[in-house]
């Protein structure tokens, strides 16, 4: 057994470090500079300031955003999507909706990949799950041979109905798995084993769009700390709340979209049980974004799927809503007025007041020029800013606009905190939810000096402030453990179901999950299975997952989710 747990969140600006030591029974924070050119430089640099022999390390987990920085960005993978005959043009198509009717400027999402690299293969499986027409895996070597002759880094193989059969998925892998062995191979049934060829077809794509970068930057991760004595895995944190090892993220990125900004959604559980606050709204303000999540009644807010970037993504997630109004957040003039945000001055330069070259206003400037952050004690002690270069900044800004400096300063933080406010109205009074019933955990390394400002804003009487809330999303890894979600398509009335259908896919689902846990280490005897079920009434089209109440699947219990789904629609 080692010394220490320890727990890394990478943020835009800063890279935060939580250190439990297991002799002393202490915990410990603390902050090293991001490296954007290389992301695994800051992690390995703020654990050298606190472990000499990585022996020590007993257990280490890890949020990253690099598949989702990845995806944003655009610098994502180059590639391509092998599918059935005849629906080559499912993924360009999508759902020929218009998501934003009224909206004038609405643009459609540009694919991550063009039709050019789609390419169709000769096979069939009908929707109950029965073969067509058999895999022709001449057609598979021939569009292996294109694939390699183009330079793709990575393969998506999404087959229609492969949801209910995956069969020749698992074929197709296999011979161009052998004909390109150094490809990485995406099979839509292993990502979103779900209904909807598009939905799937999308999540997949995504996932391979983003895996190469990945693996290789968890590959690197896990060398340079093996380098140092480092043996046991490295845990990765997923959107879902949950952990995995670094081996099962590097084949299933997608799961690790939302993996920094979780933890401090899953830090609120802990908040609820020690202190019993039922209701409580995260707000999470770092170096480049404000993220706010919410418990409500003791849980969390999960989604069975989300939309990206207008991308649909069938992957659990913890709902965690951002918008760009972190401290580095940049100030600019916009129509004569003030505007703060979207855009952000990173780690590098950073703030004007970081003295790395930095010299536009942000709203770290402007908090230091107003007297709320103590230049000589920044980081602890660690770093000193530089108040004069923050003046400066500002007053370029005041210039413009015909104002004072501190009159300015202030300006910029009320417009932060307005659009801070802003966001949390939108995930609670517009859905019903009076955020008066809530308590504001403040956290991030702004969030508490801003969150009086923002409970005013909303009319909240309670904020809770963590111990060491500049970490606390990587505190929140901490408290969650390893967890696998799977899913399987049965669709039928709830007066007609098939028991033993039900009960024979819960039964696959369950030797599934146990199958990939033991593989991260996990014994069977400390598996908790939970079983949902995503439901609607006849003529919807959006569901409600709705939990089975009891360990077995018997007639009463089927008749129960009929009582929970309508109290729940409710």
């Amino acid at each position: 057994m080692g010394r220490y747990r320890v727990s890394v969140d990478i943020g835009g600006t800063f890279t935060d470090f939580i250190f439990y030591d297991g002799q002393t029974k202490t915990y410990k924070e603390g902050k090293t500079l991001t490296t954007h050119d290389n992301l695994s430089d800051a992690i390995i640099n703020g654990l050298d300031m606190e472990i000499s022999n990585y022996s020590e390390i007993d257990f280490f987990v890890h949020g990253t955003t690099v598949g989702l920085n990845a995806f944003l960005e655009r610098h994502g993978a180059k590639v391509a999507i092998v599918t059935t005959k005849g629906f080559r043009d499912i993924y360009e198509i999508a759902r020929g909706d218009r998501p934003e009717m009224y909206d004038r400027f609405y643009k459609k999402a540009v694919p991550l990949v063009k039709r050019s690299d789609v390419f169709e293969i000769t096979e069939r499986i009908l929707f109950d799950g029965s073969v067509s027409t058999p895999l022709n895996e001449e057609s598979v070597r021939e569009a292996a041979a294109k694939i390699e002759k183009n330079g793709y880094d990575s393969v998506v193989i999404c087959l229609i109905n492969s949801y209910i059969n995956p069969e020749h998925e698992l074929r197709a892998t296999e011979i161009i798995g052998k004909l390109l062995p150094n490809t990485q191979i995406t099979t839509s049934h292993s990502v979103a084993r779900e209904w909807r060829e598009y939905e799937r077809t999308s999540t997949s794509t995504v996932n391979a769009y983003i895996a190469p970068i990945m693996r290789d930057y968890l590959s690197l991760l896990e060398s340079r700390m093996l380098s140092k004595n480092y043996m046991r895995p490295i845990h990765i944190m997923q959107s879902n709340g949950g952990l995995m090892t670094s081996e099962v993220a590097k084949e299933k990125p997608i799961y690790t979209l939302m993996s920094g900004p979780v933890g401090g959604a899953i830090g609120k559980n802990a908040l609820f049980e020690t202190l019993g606050y039922k209701n409580l709204i995260g707000i999470d303000m770092g170096g480049m974004s404000f993220d706010v999540s919410i418990l409500i009644d003791g849980k969390p807010d999960v989604s069975t799927e989300t939309c990206l970037e207008g991308f649909p993504i069938l992957s659990p997630m913890v709902n965690v809503y951002t918008i760009g109004a972190g401290g580095g957040s940049l100030v600019s003039i916009e129509g004569k007025g003030l505007r703060v945000g979207p855009k952000s001055a990173g780690s590098n330069p950073g703030p004007a007041c970081y003295g790395n070259g930095g010299t536009e206003a942000t709203v770290t400037d402007a908090n230091l020029a107003l007297g709320r952050i103590d230049a000589r004690n920044f980081l602890g002690g660690r770093m000193t800013l530089d108040t004069e270069a923050a003046l400066k900044a500002i007053q370029n800004v005041a210039h413009q606009i015909g104002m004072d400096c501190l009159t300015t300063a202030e300006g910029i933080c009320q417009i932060a905190n307005a659009n801070m406010a802003g966001i949390i109205r939108q995930i609670t009074v517009r859905k019903g939810i009076d955020p008066r019933d809530f308590a504001i955990v403040a956290f991030g390394g702004a969030g508490p000096m801003h969150a009086v400002f923002i409970a005013e804003e909303l009319g909240i009487k309670t904020i809770i402030v963590p111990q060491m809330p500049g970490a606390y999303s990587a505190w929140g890894m901490h408290q969650c453990d390893l967890r696998q979600d799977t899913v399987r398509t049965y669709r039928e009335n709830l007066e007609n179901a098939d028991i033993d259908k039900i009960r024979d896919l819960y039964a696959k689902m369950k030797n599934e999950i146990s199958e990939l846990l033991l593989q991260q280490y996990i014994s069977q005897d400390e598996i908790v299975y939970e079983k949902t079920i995503d439901m609607r009434y006849v003529g919807q089209d959006y569901t409600l997952n709705v939990e089975f109440k009891g360990n077995e699947i018997t007639q009463e219990t089927i008749n129960g989710l009929k009582d929970a789904y309508n109290e729940y629609h409710q």
